[in-house]
């Protein structure tokens, strides 16, 4: 196959979930053993078992218009057809969001489009695609080029309707180019909100989602987008060209929309320096050729405030060509292969760490606990190994002075029992503020309280001061939660510190709840909302349409966040003292069983050697427990992409002398 370098790591990342999850059953095997299986582990299992069974790979496409994203699309991906699958032609373009995929449960390759008059519900795509009523079902004949072809060209069809329909459908005349205004009142408009490719493709029957968007005005009128689709893709290829350069528009869609949309995620987005053949000049050398297109990318890359390494200059048509006729030196030319090659790794990479992720969140915490406990348990196995055999020749009155010092590090080690549980109950004090402003009523009543006073102003001033104040009120927010979080952990640590000095723990605290990445992303949304508050939609858009915009585009994202932070706190609060709970129960028990041991042999120095035994055994028993753990941590942290590109790598071969 033409992609094999895509189709290759995909069989990689696959397999890579198979030993994920072959671990997790091996993991809920040792706990139920260990008598940890509870419901809620269980339940952790297997929610990411679920995951790793549906997960879904998405590479989203962003472009303005005419910038050959969807023939790049083609040629990445659909070449292997033998004609564009994908309808590209001149003067036609992306018109609604389209997902390209397959669908298991619907066994048949269609095109399933959502008219645009659903914009009017105010139901978000994804609540739609539950039901199928809401759309337009087309079958898609593969044996049939022309039936495919004309089907899929519907997805370009638009419509022309008033200038109060659109303005009802949240399509203003500020979102509309002026070409598309066919007279005062009428505009036109896409006829489809959004459409569904289903294909049985390889790459897609494999879990991948392909994600083509259309230009920047539809981008805007479309939240879902930004707010959901494009934060969750893997990769996200932007597509500009290499004639004009970055354009106004180009550089609007940018910043606006892709740069720091998820912060920590911009190693996910690639740029496409797309028609490098319009660069081209027959006349000139190879060499003068390609030192155009080095400094059109390297232009880019400081437009865009990016490193050159992730601006890949490609001809996405003469790619396409050459994979349909096979002209290897053309593709060659075409430099298409290091932009599947990068797109690919950083697409499987960015998924393995989000998944990686949710186990640390799920379970890593879980199996490092184990292995500290056990290891803990080891060494107090050994250090009574150790006594035991010098008490082979020690006389009864030493074993009543070892049993009598036993005693007296147990009645310390109650009274530190009883400072850690005071410990939990001031840390369930400290974080009530921190719970308060994170409440989900909390939020939505500060949210309301601005919403309220945006459809009070009468003027536009008065509407960007609510938006302001709301924003600054939600940054006030995030700046308290970093304070606060700061305090609570050095609290935790103090805690932990108490227990290492006074009793020898060796256990680390727990990852520190610290929400600055949270706090960047609010600071951004506070840039973006600064924009939107002084941009000309204030003024030409009217007051409900731009309170509507405003929710949508930057509030919902808001929401959103301090959600995600509100779940990441609520985490850190239930498990933030359990390790330190489980090292005090583990010690507790070791104490009763050395005072135990102590007693017994100070009755009969018979049992001496039986308890040697015994400990010996047990010794033996915890070593493959802590192997066991140990192979199931390796399996959920392998990463077979690092062996794949290290195989790919030439090896050195010694000739001889």
């Amino acid at each position: 196959m033409q992609t094999s370098i895509i189709q290759e790591r995909l069989t990689a990342y696959r397999q890579w979930k198979v030993h994920v999850s072959r671990a997790l059953s091996e993991l809920e095997s040792w706990l139920e053993s260990e008598g940890q299986a509870t419901p809620l582990y269980r339940e952790r299992i297997r929610h990411i078992l679920d995951a790793l069974d549906t997960d879904r790979l998405t590479i989203a496409f962003v472009a303005e218009f005419s910038r050959g994203k969807t023939e790049l699309i083609n040629a990445i991906f659909f070449s292997d057809y033998g004609r564009r699958l994908l309808p590209s032609d001149a003067g036609r373009t992306t018109m609604c969001p389209t997902e390209l995929l397959w669908d298991q449960k619907h066994d048949e390759p269609y095109l399933r489009l959502l008219p645009i008059e659903t914009r009017a519900q105010d139901v978000p795509v994804a609540e739609l695609k539950k039901d199928h009523k809401h759309w337009v079902h087309y079958p898609l004949q593969m044996q049939d080029p022309e039936q495919m072809t004309s089907t899929l060209k519907e997805m370009l069809r638009t419509k022309q309707v008033s200038m109060v329909e659109a303005t009802r459908l949240g399509l203003s005349a500020f979102q509309l180019t002026p070409t598309a205004r066919s007279s005062v009142d009428r505009v036109e408009i896409p006829k489809w909100r959004h459409a569904i490719i289903n294909l049985p493709h390889p790459l897609l029957k494999q879990g991948l989602v392909i994600l083509d968007t259309p230009g920047l005005k539809e981008l805007g009128s479309e939240p879902e987008l930004t707010l959901s689709m494009l934060p969750a893709a893997q990769a996200i290829l932007f597509v500009v060209a290499a004639d004009t350069g970055v354009t106004r528009g180009d550089l609007e869609m940018w910043q606006h929309h892709l740069k720091g949309f998820q912060t920590g995620r911009e190693k996910g987005i690639i740029v496409a320096l797309n028609k490098i053949d319009l660069l081209w000049n027959e006349l000139q050398e190879v060499r003068k050729n390609d030192s155009t297109v080095a400094k059109q990318r390297l232009r880019t890359a400081r437009t865009l405030g990016i490193s050159d390494a992730v601006v890949f200059p490609i001809s996405a048509q003469q790619a396409l060509l050459a994979r349909i006729q096979g002209d290897s030196a053309l593709l060659e030319k075409s430099a298409l292969f290091a932009l599947e090659s990068h797109l690919s790794s950083k697409m499987l990479q960015t998924k393995r760490q989000t998944l990686v992720d949710t186990l640390e969140a799920e379970v890593g915490h879980l199996v490092e606990r184990n292995r500290a406990r056990i290891s803990t348990r080891i060494g107090h196995t050994k250090a009574h190994l150790d006594e035991l055999e010098q008490l082979r020749k020690k006389s009864s009155d030493v074993v009543s002075h070892l049993l009598a010092k036993t005693r007296e590090e147990q009645d310390k080690y109650l009274r530190g029992v009883q400072q850690f549980q005071t410990s939990r109950e001031e840390l369930l004090v400290e974080t009530r503020l921190s719970r308060e402003i994170l409440d989900p009523e909390a939020m939505v009543s500060v949210i309301a309280n601005a919403r309220r006073d945006m459809v009070r102003s009468w003027t536009t001033h008065g509407l960007a001061i609510a938006m302001k104040g709301l924003f600054d009120e939600l940054r006030r927010a995030m700046q308290t939660l970093s304070s606060e979080s700061e305090r609570i952990r050095k609290m935790v640590r103090l805690t932990y510190q108490r227990f290492e000095d006074d009793f020898g723990f060796s256990i680390a605290p727990p990852k520190v709840f610290v929400p600055m990445k949270f706090r960047v992303e609010i600071e951004v949304l506070h840039q973006e909302a600064e924009a939107f508050r002084k941009s000309p939609a204030m003024v030409l858009t009217e007051q409900s349409t731009v309170i509507k915009r405003f929710q949508q585009q930057l509030v919902g994202r808001a929401l959103l966040l301090f959600d995600q932070l509100r779940v990441a706190f609520e985490s850190w609060n239930r498990d933030t003292m359990e390790p330190l709970a489980e090292q005090i129960q583990e010690h507790k028990l070791m104490m009763e069983k050395r005072l135990e041991n102590l007693q017994r042999i100070g009755r009969s120095k018979d049992s001496l050697q039986t308890r040697i035994d015994d400990l010996q055994r047990l010794h033996v028993e915890l070593a493959q427990q802590l192997t066991a753990l140990r192979n199931i941590h390796n399996a959920l942290h392998y990463n077979p992409l690092v062996d794949e590109e290290r195989s790919r790598k030439p090896q050195l071969v010694a000739g001889k002398v």
